[in-house]
């Protein structure tokens, strides 16, 4: 252990799996923020982003009658998404309704 040449903590770091998990959790949140504030009135709050992947955006909505609402308006919604989002092609809404609790 003593010889072992001495190593910047700042570059563990940066280099880390747990450093990478942070910077992707901060780009969802910003795509979050943002899409809450494109998104119309009667969807703001009620969904959330989960991923994004494979030009694919994966959110989560809080119940099925509020995914259905999403799903017939999903070729605007897409088109939303894509003026702050280019490289997004698809939108895939999963229920979760523990977000109705938040």
């Amino acid at each position: 252990m003593r010889y072992n040449k001495m190593k910047n903590i700042t570059d563990i770091v940066e280099k880390s799996p747990l450093a990478e998990i942070a910077r992707r959790s901060l780009v969802l949140g910003d795509l979050n923020r943002t899409l809450q504030q494109c998104f119309p009135a009667e969807f703001k709050g009620r969904f959330r982003v989960a991923n994004i992947r494979d030009e694919v955006l994966y959110c989560e909505v809080q119940n099925a009658t509020l995914r259905q609402g999403i799903l017939f308006r999903q070729a605007e919604l897409l088109a939303l998404v894509q003026q702050a989002f280019p490289a997004v092609k698809r939108l895939v809404f999963n229920i979760n309704p523990e977000l109705a609790t938040l």
